[in-house]
């Protein structure tokens, strides 16, 4: 997809996300495990159906970084744009994923993101992701019905 032309939205915002992983490989090479699960999208009642087969669920975060980091086993990441906010099944997904361990956010933005992954890649020991690695730069808070992290 050309992004020149391309109107903002959560593809693009992606589709940006998924070019820096790829291009900031040499810096952090752990990077090429990162990827997208396509459980979202419109398709066609057949493709639907086949993917649903396959194992597709919906409310799976849109991407996911598998490598433990500080004291997480891993990284979901829900990209959103623009006033878009979770379904309840991706809520649902992101706490239950957050209890069993793994760092998860809702970033508006594929800048948030790249920070939150940045952040979270630097993680060691025993620390952990808090609003102090976002300050200045993006507003970082944990939704109060959700429970979850919400960087933008």
């Amino acid at each position: 997809m050309n992004l020149k032309y391309a109107k903002r939205s959560e593809d693009t915002e992606q589709i940006k996300l998924m070019t820096w992983c790829r291009s900031n490989e040499n810096r952090y090479p752990e990077l090429r495990w990162c990827f997208h699960i396509p459980n979202g999208g419109k398709r066609n009642k057949q493709e639907a159906e086949k993917l649903k087969q396959m194992g597709v669920k919906a409310g799976v975060a849109d991407i996911q970084f598998p490598l433990p980091r500080g004291i997480y086993n891993g990284m979901f990441l829900e990209l959103k744009y623009g006033d878009n906010t979770p379904t309840p099944k991706q809520r649902e997904f992101l706490k239950c994923m957050q209890e069993a361990g793994h760092y998860c956010c809702v970033c508006y933005s594929a800048a948030a993101a790249v920070k939150a992954l940045e952040c979270y890649l630097h993680l060691n020991g025993e620390s952990e992701m808090s609003d102090a690695f976002f300050e200045g730069e993006f507003d970082y808070g944990i939704h109060k019905a959700w429970g979850i992290p919400v960087i933008r």
